[in-house]
């Protein structure tokens, strides 16, 4: 009797994350929004030294781009403050001219 050489098996392929689809922004281009706090700079604006005041709390804006930070899964706005000063922002950092935005992505009012 003979043994009969054992077939060598392969690793499994490690799981594929599943997939987590992007959050619904809350606001869309052209929309008018302005700063909740003072938005310095986080090293983003390389003509202006860190940690410098960029743009007062209560400034007004309009969103002129959204995009996603996909480490966080949230949306990031673009926003044009006066003088032509663009901040990506997150939701928290800015809310709605006009009084407050509904609170469900996706749904309209």
């Amino acid at each position: 009797m003979t043994d009969a050489p054992v077939p060598a098996t392969e690793p499994a392929a490690p799981a594929k994350p599943a997939f987590n689809p992007p959050r619904e922004p809350l606001y869309g281009w052209g929309e008018r929004v302005s700063a909740v706090d003072d938005l310095h700079n986080d090293g983003s604006h390389p003509h202006v030294p860190p940690d410098a005041l960029l743009i007062p709390a209560g400034t007004p804006g309009m969103v002129v781009r959204v995009g996603h930070a996909p480490d966080t899964n949230s949306p990031v706005y673009l926003v044009e403050f006066p003088g032509g000063v663009l901040v990506g922002c997150f939701e928290a950092e800015i809310s709605p001219v006009g009084g407050p935005r509904r609170g469900v992505p996706g749904v309209m009012e």
